[in-house]
């Protein structure tokens, strides 16, 4: 079965959002293997679960990713997958929840570190965009206080902060910036309150920035001018972005690298070409198989994953996406599978048939 999009080997075809094409981004990764030089952002063995009136319920199941120096890695999956959750450990914005592992930032454990130092890790070197703009910004307050906010809290007088977040509104693509400053959240139109979160996050000048689902709620073409944004932000000051959604099409023309989560755990990650065009996943495959095609012949229903994700309070055993899978063997429902490189793969794969599928890779059969 031919993937959508693709040719009639049945590879993948990357879908690249206008303005954010994949010859750009390999341009921006040429001539620096970001991991092996050493990660910047590092996690490793992430557990994190909420008391809850059922019991404990564990939303992350030893999540291990990492994102290198002047690295755009893109974590997707499913609503529900454990995306935004592992992004907030990141910054311990999740603190009614109990969290094991390691998550090391230049070579510090910002689970071990004092909540002092955790905030001057926040915003002055770890920044982040969140995904609904009109939910995080006060409403009372101007976006010239919320965004000189981050540099006044660590020393910087008013006057210069007001000045520093001005240039900032400005580079990010807001006309009349200063005055711009004086208005409310509620004046801008969705595609530049966007642009806010971005300036707000950039603006103290951090190494690594968090963007979670940054584009989710905008048009295409909006979409194309914050991606793009992104890439020119990210080459120009040198930085390091984790990039959430679950849109593969957004994902294909941004990221480098790609994490593929279900479920609270990593099914399978790679480089971003590799993994479009030689996934040796069940779940990475099925997400691809359900995109529009580009060419070719126009099918009458897209193909989708039968089912659900399932409630992380009822996480099935083994494989959490066997239930799911047309591939699942009597041992998917009995052990979890580990992530690691098959005979013949190129890439880690959470999947007791990744050997298999690694014979005829990016094919669903």
């Amino acid at each position: 079965m031919a993937m959508p999009g693709g040719g009639a080997d049945g590879t993948a075809a990357r879908r690249d959002p206008a303005g954010t094409p994949a010859d750009r981004r390999r341009a921006g990764a040429a001539g620096r293997s970001t991991v092996g030089a050493g990660a910047l952002l590092e996690i490793r063995d992430l557990t994190l679960s909420f008391q809850t009136r059922y019991g404990l319920v564990q939303a992350l199941n030893g999540v291990s990713l990492s994102v290198g120096h002047r690295e755009r890695v893109g974590v997707v999956g499913e609503s529900g997958s454990g995306k935004s959750v592992t992004a907030q450990a990141v910054l311990g914005l999740v603190p009614a929840a109990e969290v094991t592992g390691e998550i090391y930032f230049d070579g510090e454990d910002l689970l071990r570190v004092s909540p002092g130092r955790l905030r001057q890790v926040r915003g002055k070197e770890i920044g982040y965009i969140f995904q609904d703009p009109l939910s995080a910004l006060d409403p009372v307050r101007t976006v010239g206080d919320q965004i000189s906010e981050t540099l006044r809290i660590r020393g910087v007088r008013k006057a210069e902060a007001l000045r520093r977040s001005a240039d900032m509104l400005r580079r990010v693509g807001i006309r009349d910036a200063r005055h711009r400053m004086d208005d409310y959240p509620h004046q801008f139109s969705g595609g530049m309150r966007q642009r806010v979160m971005i300036a707000m996050a950039l603006v103290a000048e951090p190494r690594l920035v968090v963007a979670d689902e940054p584009t989710t709620a905008l048009d295409v073409r909006i979409q194309a001018q914050v991606l793009d944004l992104l890439l020119e932000l990210a080459e120009e000051r040198s930085l390091s972005i984790l990039f959430i959604t679950h849109d593969l099409g957004v994902v294909s023309g941004f990221a480098e690298r790609v994490v593929v989560m279900y479920a609270g755990r990593v099914m399978e990650q790679g480089a971003t070409d590799e993994l479009f065009y030689r996934s040796v996943h069940p779940y990475t495959l099925g997400l691809l198989e359900s995109l529009p095609r580009l060419d070719g012949e126009i099918p009458g229903r897209l193909t989708t994953i039968g089912g659900k994700p399932p409630s992380p309070a009822d996480t099935p055993r083994g494989c959490a996406f066997h239930p799911r899978c047309r591939y699942a063997l009597p041992v998917c429902s009995e052990q979890v599978p580990p992530l690691v490189v098959p005979p013949g793969g190129g890439h880690p794969s959470a999947c007791h048939r990744a050997a298999w599928l690694a014979e005829r890779p990016g094919v669903l059969r």
